[in-house]
């Protein structure tokens, strides 16, 4: 068994204004609990201060851990390089702006003790909460999104681009190990690689409390996010998934 009860995956991308908060939100609660954890953060090539918070932030507290690379590779690459490197025997990814409260994790447990491997946030099922929408327009370009993934390569996902997720060790590097698209489709390829691999999934209500100072590029991720489908698509026919 690992030492390790969970691993906590968070991507920073110039997060100098943020990391501070980010960081008392996740370690505050963290520390509280009977359970050994780590709190990973991975610095995705940031030009600011980023990488120097977290190794100040590391010093203090062993249980902090850093991943560091020099070119911004977007978030769906900090996620997979963090759960490569996670050791727990659960692992969580979700965002710095905590969107999500990261005492949720403690509901997603439960459903790993009734059997699932793969725990999905959604905003979109019963029990659900939306504390603070996020504006129109990007909750649209969510759902339609969604729409596009039940439409194009799989049916049944009621929110696809939740940023909190959580994976039993195991499935979690069977999954990453399949893993090729890192932009918007990046949280479909993750869905799609646990319906072709047997893996077993919940889609557990979240409470969602939109935060500004999101770095999605609205126009631009909406085209790589309708290619990353097809990609998705192309790749499943060309064997990738097995």
């Amino acid at each position: 068994m690992n030492k390790i009860k969970l691993s906590v995956v968070v991507p920073c991308y110039n997060e100098h204004r943020r990391f501070a908060e980010g960081l008392s939100h996740y370690y505050s609660f963290l520390k509280k609990q009977n359970y050994s954890w780590e709190l990973i953060f991975v610095n995705d090539g940031s030009s600011d201060d980023t990488s120097e918070l977290i190794r100040a932030a590391q010093k203090k507290n062993p249980n902090i851990k850093i991943v560091d690379y020099r070119n911004n590779r977007g978030k769906g690459y900090a996620i997979s390089q963090g759960i490569k490197k996670a050791q727990g025997q659960y692992i969580l990814f979700t965002d710095l702006d905590h969107s999500v409260d990261i005492k949720t994790i403690n509901e997603f447990f439960k459903y790993f003790e009734n059997g699932d491997q793969v725990v999905i946030g959604s905003r979109r099922v019963k029990g659900a909460k939306l504390a603070v929408r996020q504006k129109p327009f990007r909750e649209f370009l969510g759902r339609g999104f969604t729409l596009l993934v039940n439409i194009l390569i799989m049916s049944g996902i009621k929110d696809c681009t939740c940023g909190f997720k959580a994976f039993e060790n195991k499935a979690a590097k069977e999954i990453f190990n399949k893993v090729s698209i890192f932009d918007w489709a990046f949280d479909a390829e993750i869905i799609f690689i646990c319906k072709k691999k047997g893996i077993h999934f919940a889609q557990a209500p979240v409470t969602w409390k939109d935060a500004s100072g999101s770095k999605v590029r609205l126009k631009k991720d909406v085209i790589y996010s309708f290619l990353g489908l097809l990609k998705i698509r192309l790749n499943d026919l060309k064997g990738r998934y097995r």
